[in-house]
């Protein structure tokens, strides 16, 4: 076995090829027979110094690492084929059910509206609206990981408005002027699409073998529930190991399939789960009706060259991004510089909203051209460990005293909703069971509100 190589920062030691390759390997195992992995707690190195604490990690400027020239078809270090391989274990198990109890769906369905309590409407922006809670607060009254045991009602905190009925429309638009959150409901073509969007629908959009308008999309693979974004191109595996996820060559269907799978079974946080993203590009919408992909087609108010409620400044539209969550997928907190608009289309997904005044406190990664730019490795339902386990890596304990205290607003986002995240405010997210949901963004509102924080509390953030 070859020495390691060192730099003067134990954050440089460099992996041998025949170390790297022993955990490639194992992470594929721990993939293909869908082995519990238990808790994953995060190395020292990857978290940046907590506020006042001296410099030591150089990994996370980015000191020496350049970026890579990334290859057509990456290598198996951020893409593993799994197309040709012998049958999964979770396949397996899923050939052995009946029909019946495939199409039996989560124990709890998050789009029934009787497990809500909602707040009154109102023409103005409250004093104390949104109300905030602590990190703690919420993961002690619903734990991250117990997707079966929500609190009974599920007290929401946000403002929905009836899109449909002039009036709301009139106070969602007032809410949306302010820079602060709330829902939509009652939205003719969102409500058309989770009639539409089938899996059998889905599937002949990104399965099909013809190239004309055909959606694009990637299956990722994480060897437990949680993803934290990162960019290839500036992740290093010979210093920094496995990345966060992997890309695999799943079609939509199989995808699909494990969803369902893993609503039936109630997936365990720490086996593998995997998670569908395709995105449209902005370019699209300028293209000939008959070249839009089904996305663009089916969300009209999203894919406009004019302005619409949701596309309010259709001249800095980024495209539309869609994610396709199966249960337990766990989104690591992030921000958007735009202004955001969430539609679930199918399906639920619980939102932690955080204001950009709490970043200090959220670990997020500020430094542009870093591989974790914008993003947080923090795994937040972590908070409710920090009295059992007492082998939590330094830094990150640190890091989740910290995190606790921070202050956020949550709200599960469900079928036919749409939620509005103004600029900056971070966003992290849990996929209640099998769902669709698409976004777009309008241009960047770097002032943020006096309560809350706006561009430069993130900029300027520690």
């Amino acid at each position: 076995m070859k020495a390691e190589k060192t730099t003067d920062d134990e954050s440089y030691k460099q992996l041998s090829k025949d170390d790297l390759d022993k955990l490639f390997q194992n992470l594929d195992s721990d993939v293909t027979n869908n082995r519990h992995g238990g808790i994953r707690w995060i190395e020292d190195k990857f978290l940046k110094e907590l506020p006042g604490q001296a410099v030591k990690n150089k990994l996370l400027i980015g000191l020496g690492l350049k970026p890579k020239q990334m290859k057509q078809g990456e290598n198996y270090e951020f893409r593993v084929r799994r197309g040709n391989v012998p049958p999964m274990a979770w396949e397996r198990e899923w050939e052995q059910l009946s029909e019946s109890e495939r199409d039996r769906g989560p124990k709890i369905d998050y789009t029934r509206q009787g497990l809500y309590d909602y707040p009154e409407k109102s023409e103005y922006v409250f004093e104390d609206y949104p109300h905030l809670e602590t990190m703690n607060e919420l993961f002690t009254r619903w734990p991250q990981d117990e997707l079966e045991k929500p609190p009974s009602p599920i007290i929401e905190q946000l403002i929905h408005f009836d899109f449909s009925d002039p009036k709301d429309l009139a106070m969602a638009k007032t809410f949306r002027d302010a820079r602060v959150p709330f829902k939509v409901y009652n939205i003719p073509e969102i409500l058309a699409a989770g009639e539409r969007w089938t899996d059998e629908y889905v599937s002949s959009q990104f399965d099909r073998q013809d190239s004309s308008a055909r959606s694009h999309g990637t299956c990722q693979e994480s060897h437990d529930n949680f993803f934290a974004f990162y960019s290839p191109a500036t992740w290093h595996t010979n210093i920094m190991g496995p990345p966060p996820y992997r890309n695999n060559d799943w079609t939509y269907q199989k995808w699909s399939n494990h969803a369902k799978y893993a609503d039936v079974t109630s997936l365990s946080f720490d086996q593998p789960h995997f998670y569908w993203q395709s995105g449209v590009p902005p370019s699209e919408r300028h293209e000939p009706k008959d070249k839009w992909t089904f996305v663009s087609r089916d969300l009209p108010s999203f894919s406009a060259n004019t302005e619409t409620f949701f596309q309010f400044q259709p001249e800095e539209q980024k495209g539309i991004q869609c994610r396709f969550g199966e249960r337990g997928v766990t989104a690591a907190t992030h921000y958007d510089n735009g202004q955001n608009m969430v539609a679930m289309i199918t399906g639920a997904k619980r939102y932690i909203l955080s204001p950009p005044k709490e970043c200090s406190k959220l670990g997020i990664v500020t430094s542009r051209g870093n591989t974790l730019f914008r993003h947080s490795l923090l795994n937040f339902g972590h908070i409710l460990q920090l009295e059992t386990f007492k082998d939590i890596p330094e830094q990150e304990r640190g890091w989740l005293e910290r995190s606790k205290t921070s202050l956020a607003v949550e709200t599960v986002l469900k079928a036919g909703e749409v939620l509005f995240i103004p600029s900056h405010w971070f966003h992290y997210i849990i996929s209640l069971q099998k769902s669709a949901q698409c976004n777009v963004r309008s241009g960047v509102d770097e002032i943020g509100t006096r309560k809350f924080g706006g561009g430069q509390d993130v900029y300027d953030c520690k």
